[in-house]
């Protein structure tokens, strides 16, 4: 019975030379934690018109479960070497980004609100209309 053997794609980036030396085009910028975070740093690199690949991690633990495909295991993410400033631009605005996201979190949660100021707030809040609902439920069950 003969069988056949694919080639690899041909767009997977080559090895990068550990010193980021070499005539490699393309050099690793970051390695995301899974498939979900690396598609959304690519999708942001984009969007910056920075071209990347990406090359995921198929010796990370537990990939034999997953037939090598893990959707959790670490993903390198490459971009062509004369963009790699621009690419190194784009993860400090995206830093700069979640700093400012979790400044107002904080200053949001500080200020506090409704059942966000007080635990006794939100568990005096829960055990209320616990109390209501079995209440009414037991109204219900009454009339019947």
């Amino acid at each position: 019975m003969p069988s056949r053997l694919d080639l690899p794609p041909l767009d997977l980036p080559p090895t990068p030379v550990k010193d980021r030396g070499g005539d490699s085009e393309w050099t690793p910028l970051t390695r995301a934690r899974n498939d979900i975070d690396a598609h959304l740093l690519v999708g942001r690199l984009q969007e910056g018109g920075v071209e990347t690949r990406t090359v995921k991690d198929r010796r990370a633990p537990g990939a034999w479960i997953y037939a090598g495909s893990n959707p959790w295991a670490p993903v390198t993410v490459f971009v062509r070497r004369f963009q790699l400033d621009d690419a190194r631009l784009i993860l400090m605005e995206i830093s700069l980004d979640e700093v400012d996201r979790s400044a107002t979190r904080a200053t949001e949660t500080s200020h506090g609100g409704f059942l966000t100021s007080s635990p006794v707030l939100w568990w005096a809040t829960a055990v209320v209309l616990g109390v209501l609902f079995t209440a009414l439920a037991l109204a219900q069950m009454g009339l019947r």
